[in-house]
């Protein structure tokens, strides 16, 4: 059960990894152990308020799509976002333990990137133009 629902989430989210074959293994492996060692059939009836992780975040800035993964792999929550526009966005390192929601209110702090929609089993980031 464990890794059924986290993997439903995942292949919904369609979040990918864009770094080289070596590094990408090994991020995939820690992210695998990461979601073994939660319980993901309890945190999908949690609220992205309410979900945090055993283990306290240690994501570096970085690339926002790279940032939401990792997010997901831990939670098992859903971020909605059009990668195509928010991806490629440099967001801010989160560290230390809090819930999905903070997480992510932690990562796009300062960007043009924002939380526009929030459900108990979603979080929704847009890109803000802020041209007028």
């Amino acid at each position: 059960m464990k890794m059924r629902c986290a993997a439903a989430l995942l292949a919904i989210c369609g979040l990918t990894c864009g770094c080289a074959n070596g590094e990408k293994k090994a991020r995939q492996e820690k992210e695998r152990a990461a979601v073994e060692s939660v319980d993901t059939a309890s945190i999908c009836r949690r609220t992205v308020r309410d979900t945090i992780t055993e283990l306290p975040y240690d994501i570096p800035a970085q690339r926002f799509d790279e940032t939401a993964q990792q997010l997901v792999h831990a939670t098992g929550c859903f971020i909605e976002s059009d990668l195509s526009k928010t991806g490629a966005v440099r967001v801010n390192p989160v560290k230390g333990r809090m819930s999905i929601l903070e997480a992510v209110q932690m990562a796009i702090k300062g960007t043009n990137l924002r939380i526009t929609e929030e459900q108990d089993d979603r979080i929704k980031v847009e890109l803000i133009n802020n041209k007028q």
